[in-house]
């Protein structure tokens, strides 16, 4: 889920949903920060799967600290499947990022997910463009490993990659791509800009950048392990300062979800 859509940015809130403010006309907007990530802020998303309600996920931005000597900045997200969906299959998609304030790349990576009786956690240690990842399966207690080493390529994970398209600022028609650990997984991402637009939500009708893109299974070479797309995605942020992530919608195994924000909470 988390993979689908770059993506699920999703929330943690508590206090009242806030209205997104307006662009003003003429005025192109700024970066929602210079990591693309706005501290304290928190989103919420209902999920739905083929038209139907299945679930809800959060996500919630903490205050930049010092951690490891670096200044830093913590980013959790949950996605779950709810009502009649958990009855169907039990799913849960925890994840903890911290994520370098000066470079905007990942530092540490945590994820605990959930299949009906399965679980599997892993943890990912970045340093420069190699990745360390370590994970554990509930029906194979013995842990397991690998190592990326990119070379002059960064490497991400779905919350410093979709902080990173928050922070772009491309003419339509431009692509981009990158390289993403998802679990125990690496994936290349492509993105394009479609363009601009504007999409119903919650809370009501709003600008919004248009992003389309594909996911590709990886390997630690950076070559695929096949030409065809793992999922496809579209992404629509809305078209102001702090590029709130309005939708989602991906086509995955599982069928067609959508992710509808409906909080949004900013300091």
């Amino acid at each position: 889920m988390r993979c689908a859509g770059l993506l699920v940015v999703a929330a943690c809130a508590g206090a009242d949903a806030t209205t997104l403010p307006a662009t003003p006309p003429g005025k192109p907007p700024a970066p929602a920060s210079e990591i693309g990530l706005n501290p304290g802020e928190s989103m919420a998303f209902e999920v739905k799967l083929g038209g139907v309600v299945a679930g809800e996920a959060q996500l919630a931005v903490g205050e930049i600290g010092d951690i490891g000597g670096k200044r830093a900045i913590v980013v959790n997200s949950r996605a779950a499947t709810t009502g009649a969906a958990e009855l169907v299959r039990h799913v849960v998609d925890e994840a903890s990022t911290a994520i370098d304030v000066a470079t905007g790349k990942p530092l540490t990576l945590d994820t605990n997910v959930e299949t009906g009786d399965k679980k599997l956690t892993s943890h990912a240690v970045f340093v420069g463009t190699r990745v360390e990842v370590n994970f554990t399966k509930s029906d194979d207690p013995k842990p397991h490993g690998y190592k990326v080493e990119l070379g002059k390529t960064p490497i991400f994970e779905a919350h410093s990659a979709m902080a990173q398209l928050r922070g772009w600022r491309p003419s339509p028609g431009t692509t981009k791509q990158v390289f993403i650990v998802g679990g125990r997984r690496l994936w290349r991402v492509d993105v394009k800009l479609v363009g601009y637009e504007t999409v119903g939500s919650v809370l009501g009708n709003r600008r919004a950048v248009h992003f389309e893109g594909a996911s590709y299974k990886a390997r630690g070479n950076l070559t695929l392990e096949s030409d065809k797309p793992g999922r496809t995605f579209q992404v629509w942020l809305s078209d102001d300062a702090d590029r709130v992530p309005l939708k989602v919608s991906a086509s995955t195994e599982l069928g067609d979800i959508t992710m509808d924000l409906t909080e949004y909470n900013r300091p």
